[in-house]
């Protein structure tokens, strides 16, 4: 019986192949995964009990546990499905990105090739290691042409960065230790079981609650895509017959512009959920701030994998989007399962562009997937962590830009807390450089938004002596080139500077009357700018940057 180590087989991908190749071939999967936030039991819950599927918990990175599974199940080949894949995780926290999918690779590679070079002769022409990787690596595509196999390399995040790496190295291998080795660069997947942080299965799950839709830009970056299915079926084929050292683009001959596909998923849940209270569900669809160095467009030319190993997609994307909208509809246990303290479909991926460690350098560490920030200072004050001040809500706003300018959506009742719905609200302007100093209060919260014209640098300190980040320092740039929101509860001092070339203003909407009713009670205020003993001083945080 031939044996495959599966890697990453409990993810999106690599849990999909497992299922169909215990239903193709008459394989042995020993499925290692290190079950992350994007890898779930759940999602082979009904291949558990199949007693060629074994499920071992560990990383690709542990090189003595991968090269004692390959002896001990005597295994035929390797497909290496683990990684880190999604881009806005890779903006905030890059070097997770560089630890699975460049070390981790690299480990794996170095345990195939002890086990490889103890087989026999036969065994050795037999054994393939399958590298599973994406097109993403070859950059961005003008409005012609499509990617092949003898396209340069030219990754433009740090996801696609660490897999171009990852794919030099297994071609090295090849080339210098005789490692059979095959490469595949696969388009946009989509269908059952993917994580809901990507495109299609977050606007399914969000179209369905009725919730926000946010599209990148204008939507109009394209991607190419490949149903699930499809893809795994193109596995097996280079698996049984691909030859060694070669690459395969394996695409869908699909291209979407993304904001075709929201609206192909909106017109899906309208016509399968037809009593949905917020229906036409393309109202639903916000235009935001676009993803950093975001690529245009991708096309892949699946042409060598056809005429070579008779593989071309099979599946109708209208129809295989049709079928992923009913699975997700009819599998919120899973999606519960999955999401339940990993991920709650808030945007991820504008952490490095708004947060900073000293109002000027960039974050030296940012937690992408959970709500955590950059936070720094000096002497008795010095952040010991990264942790968000406790009760301090940020949140990007939705932008909508046409012809005639732009116009953002500042609150909503149903999404601010009872507690901290306005009794008022103001603009103010501040002018490029001036600062407003220093201030807290004793009950009011504040909700301001800043959204332009020009761009503030938004200083906050934790002033409560009860609260676990006492004394900690929050420094974040927002504006009309990052809109967002923040709340901002009694005890956190707060500041903020203009940082642009132009006035720019500020929206204020505290939860209590500023002054008391009718202007003539005490004010909710403690300054600090004018206090030469405060720790909660621009001065000291310029001093500090310097």
């Amino acid at each position: 019986m031939k044996t495959i180590l599966v890697t990453g087989g409990a993810g999106f991908i690599g849990s999909n192949f497992v299922r169909h190749a215990l239903s193709a071939t008459g394989a042995r999967l020993v499925n290692l995964d290190r079950l992350t936030y994007a890898g779930s039991l759940e999602s082979l819950r009904d291949v558990r009990d199949d007693p060629r599927h074994v499920f071992v918990e560990g990383d690709i990175a542990d090189g003595k546990l991968v090269l004692r599974l390959l002896e001990q199940y005597e295994c035929t080949a390797v497909i290496n499905f683990a990684a880190e894949s999604h881009v806005d995780r890779s903006i905030g926290s890059p070097a997770s990105f560089v630890q699975t999918n460049v070390v981790g690779t690299f480990q794996l590679l170095e345990a195939s090739l002890a086990y490889w070079k103890g087989l026999a002769d036969k065994e050795q022409r037999q054994f393939r290691f399958l590298h599973v990787s994406t097109d993403e690596v070859y950059g961005s595509l003008g409005d012609d042409g499509r990617f092949q196999e003898s396209t340069a390399y030219s990754p433009n995040s740090p996801y696609s960065a660490s897999k171009a790496s990852s794919d030099h190295f297994v071609r090295a291998y090849f080339h210098t230790y005789h490692l059979p080795t095959l490469i595949t660069n696969c388009s946009n997947n989509y269908g059952p079981y993917q994580f809901p942080e990507k495109l299609i299965p977050l606007t399914i799950l969000n179209a369905l609650e009725g919730k926000p839709l946010p599209v990148y830009g204008r939507g109009e970056n394209v991607r190419d895509w490949l149903h699930v299915s499809d893809h795994c079926r193109a596995l097996v084929r280079v698996l049984e017959a691909g030859q060694p050292g070669e690459v395969y683009n394996i695409g869908g001959n699909c291209e979407r512009a993304n904001i075709d596909v929201v609206r192909m998923v909106c017109q899906a849940v309208d016509s399968l959920e037809p009593e949905l209270p917020h229906r036409p569900c393309d109202g639903l669809i916000e235009f935001v701030t676009d993803r950093p160095g975001h690529d245009f467009r991708y096309a892949v030319d699946a042409g060598k994998i056809a005429r070579e190993l008779g593989w071309t997609p099979q599946i109708d994307f209208a129809e295989g989007l049709q079928q992923t909208v009913a699975w997700y509809r009819d599998h919120r246990d899973w999606v519960e399962q999955v999401c339940a303290d990993k991920y709650d479909r808030r945007r991820l991926g504008l952490e490095r562009s708004m947060f900073s460690t000293d109002g000027v350098a960039q974050a030296k560490s940012v937690a992408a997937s959970d709500g955590r920030a950059a936070a720094t200072s000096e002497g008795p004050f010095a952040a010991e962590s990264c942790e968000m001040i406790p009760g301090v809500l940020l949140r990007p706003l939705s932008q909508h830009r046409d012809s005639r300018g732009w116009l953002t959506e500042l609150f909503r009742h149903d999404e601010l807390a009872a507690e901290v719905h306005p009794a008022m609200a103001y603009v103010s302007q501040t002018e490029p450089g001036v600062a407003r100093g220093p201030h807290e209060h004793v009950d009011q919260t504040d909700y301001f938004a800043f959204v332009g014209p020009g761009d503030f640098r938004l200083y906050l300190w934790d002033a409560r002596r009860s609260s676990p980040s006492y004394g900690k320092r929050m420094v974040c740039d927002v504006g009309q080139s990052n809109p967002h929101a923040v709340v901002i509860p009694p005890g956190v001092v707060h500041a903020y500077q203009n940082v642009s070339d132009e006035p720019g203003w500020v929206f204020n909407a505290p939860n209590r009357l500023y002054a008391g009713e009718g202007k003539r009670g005490p004010v909710d205020e403690i300054r600090h700018e004018d206090q030469p003993g405060s720790p909660y001083r621009l001065d000291q945080v310029e001093q500090a940057s310097r």
